[in-house]
């Protein structure tokens, strides 16, 4: 008996850690997208907030959704196992507390059909948060801040599966995002654009992100 397979445009990472207040914010966004042909694929980096009893449900009833859970291996390592385990064209991701806006798919997929030679875009995002907030450790200096606009946002990198395939995903590292797309860059092997479209919403007001706590350790 042969089993027919669903495939699926694109392939949603969505990373949580500890993340109950925030998740499902950034989940009905992706269920409120325009574009439907997508997989969500929510990984746990190892959360103690029973977070799994608000999932499990959502499992049942929606089978374009996989859960994975694992030990605590921190962001960079959380999203490679999301990309071993998809199965989209393309691949996005999201964190679990920043959310998109409902044409935020339509768009990229739109401008992939329009622009078959591209292998993997990335935009700015609309900042939600204090000014101060904006600026974060600078990735080729930690004792310096620099601007998020003139940063590689993860969650905005939406490309074709062999770019993230032949660069084995994402260094465990500070910065994996910008050492990711340096990476693709330098690699000279794909077509990579800047997208216009603010249309990803970041939360720079939770004081427990990874980089909230690396400027705070900055100032002590």
């Amino acid at each position: 008996m042969k089993l027919d397979l669903i495939e699926y445009d694109v392939s949603v990472i969505l990373t949580i850690f500890n993340s109950k207040i925030f998740f499902r914010r950034a989940l009905n966004s992706v269920l409120n997208q325009t574009f439907k042909n997508y997989e969500i694929i929510i990984v746990d980096d190892g959360s103690t907030d029973g977070i799994e009893v608000e999932i499990f449900p959502l499992l049942k009833s929606n089978g374009n959704f996989k859960y994975i859970r694992h030990s605590n291996r921190k962001h960079p390592l959380s999203l490679n196992t999301g990309i071993c385990s998809s199965s989209g064209k393309y691949i996005t991701f999201l964190d679990s507390d920043d959310e998109y806006l409902p044409g935020h798919l339509k768009q990229r997929i739109s401008f992939f059909f329009d622009n078959p030679e591209t292998d993997l875009i990335h935009s700015s995002a609309l900042l939600i948060g204090d000014e101060a907030d904006f600026y974060v450790p600078d990735a080729n200096d930690n004792s310096k801040n620099i601007h998020l606009n003139d940063c590689i946002i993860g969650g905005t990198l939406f490309g074709k599966r062999k770019v993230f395939e032949e660069l084995e995903g994402f260094r465990n590292i500070y910065s994996h995002d910008f050492d990711f797309y340096n990476r693709a860059e330098q690699s000279g092997k794909f077509v990579i654009s800047k997208f216009d479209s603010l249309t990803y919403k970041y939360y720079r007001n939770n004081s427990e992100s990874v980089i909230s706590k690396m400027k705070k350790e900055q100032y002590d």
